[in-house]
């Protein structure tokens, strides 16, 4: 884009040639194209668009057509949406930011659905008057459809457990809230609203039973609890005193992301009838025996009835967790990919970089690159103490690799330091920090340095 820019016929157009733009336009030019992420610039009342190589994809087909044109030009499709946004910036200075925004845009001949993450900042002269606004964003559209995808699969597994013939139910949380209940299962307490209460408060009359010990065990050890035949005092009419019941029941851990249990799952079979049947067929066996095999039967049939439903549950839970390992990936890789923003280009007021644990250099933002005058490609891949940063420096290297063993151990390390650079000796503030992923595990590292403005020339020991 730097080469296109500077082929660009500017002569004819209303900015003129480049050697005339204002400081301010040729400073925020000079960032966007030397910036990884993509970065667009619009100038002037009428917002004539630049912009640098990653951001080139945006515009699709308007690529490069885009280049120079006013931005209610180049963006007629969606002009009534970001028009004033930009408008509202150069008006007030005031920066905005934007997430999961949908813009329709046109994208081979067809408006199309998609979704961006962007930021629009005031570009100022040195009067502090606004010139022209700094974009930079990135496209969101394939996690945007990704969620709403989990979340309509997420719908419809409610669903089917909504029409379950199986009382089910799911808890969360160690107070064990109910935070689903499908009809069988309110059928079963007598028709009672308990979604969003506790159990202690949605079924009073089981706290005395024992049934709290039972779902504390649960969540805490994180072992499945296999209830059968269990005699229940269950209010089943609104009023009246509770009711024996027997039932069968299963209390399912269900694990989050981070492997942790942070709900139950409850699924129970209402076997009072068949208890009853076997009480009775126990006591009237001896001059009954027609009846005690026609019972017989109906058990087997319970159990074949039983044996099904265990398989669909077995089923049921290898695609939940199947499921769950998905999502569980893609929120890691997620993380990752943020944590690696968040570190690296947290600020452009100082030096930073990214490392991993062995010390090799994976990134490093523009203002380091260019107090070594170089392109970012030309040291990646290095180990950071073999990097033009501390190479022209005696001691810089050792002193650097000691640093890497420090914190990919887990500390921080912290001192001044003083070293050549192509402009000459610089003094800074350096620090070389560890960054942890959710299980505390030690994912890479971020090197900072802060110029001491005036600091006398320390060389490194």
């Amino acid at each position: 884009m730097g080469e296109r820019i500077r082929r660009f016929d500017w002569a004819n157009h209303p900015l003129g040639a480049p050697e005339g733009w204002p400081a301010a336009l040729r400073m925020a030019m000079s960032l966007c194209l030397n910036s990884s992420f993509p970065t667009a610039i619009y100038w002037g009342p009428d917002m004539f668009c630049l912009y640098n190589d990653a951001w080139s994809e945006i515009p699709a087909d308007k690529h490069p057509w885009i280049l120079g044109k006013p931005a209610r030009e180049g963006w007629s499709d969606i002009w009534h949406i970001v028009g004033p946004q930009f408008e509202q910036v150069l008006a007030t200075g005031e920066g905005q930011a934007f997430y999961d925004q949908m813009l329709p845009m046109v994208r081979g001949g067809a408006p199309r659905e998609t979704w961006w993450n962007y930021s629009l900042t005031a570009i100022r002269h040195a009067d502090h008057s606004v010139g022209g606004i700094f974009n930079q964003g990135n496209e969101v559209t394939e996690m945007v459809l990704a969620r709403r995808e989990r979340q309509a699969e997420l719908q419809r597994w409610r669903e089917m457990f909504h029409q379950a013939p199986a009382p089910v139910a799911m808890l969360r949380g160690p107070q064990h809230v109910f935070e689903f209940a499908n009809e069988a299962y309110q059928q079963l307490v007598g028709g009672r609203d308990v979604a969003g209460k506790t159990v202690q408060e949605a079924l009073p009359e089981i706290v005395q039973q024992g049934f709290m010990e039972l779902l504390d065990g649960v969540f805490h050890r994180g072992e499945p609890y296999l209830g059968a035949g269990v005699a229940v005092k269950l209010q089943r009419r609104p009023g009246e005193p509770a009711e024996d019941c027997v039932l069968d029941f299963i209390y399912q851990p269900v694990r989050n992301a981070s492997g942790e249990v942070d709900g139950i799952f409850v699924l129970v079979t209402d076997v009072t009838q068949r208890a009853r049947a076997e009480s009775q067929l126990r006591i009237t066996n001896w001059q009954l025996g027609e009846e005690r095999a026609r019972l017989a039967a109906m058990i087997e049939a319970e159990q074949r009835a039983q044996g099904a439903l265990r398989r669909f549950n077995e089923t049921l839970e290898a695609h939940v967790k199947a499921r769950t390992t998905e999502l569980t990936r893609a929120l890691q890789a997620q993380v990752a990919a943020a944590d690696r923003l968040r570190a690296t280009f947290a600020t452009e007021l100082m030096f930073q970089g990214f490392l991993d644990t062995a010390g090799t250099l994976l990134d490093a933002n523009p203002v380091s690159l260019a107090a070594i005058r170089s392109p970012l490609e030309a040291v990646v891949g290095k180990p950071f103490w073999e990097t033009p940063w501390f190479t022209a420096t005696p001691g810089a290297a050792n002193l650097m690799r000691s640093a890497v063993e420090t914190a990919r151990g887990g500390q921080t390390v912290t001192h001044p330091i003083t070293i050549n650079l192509p402009g000459g000796p610089r003094s800074f503030h350096f620090s070389l920090r560890p960054v942890f992923n959710a299980k505390d595990e030690v994912v890479g590292l971020v090197p900072e340095g802060v110029e001491i403005p005036g600091a006398p020339q320390r060389r490194a020991a």
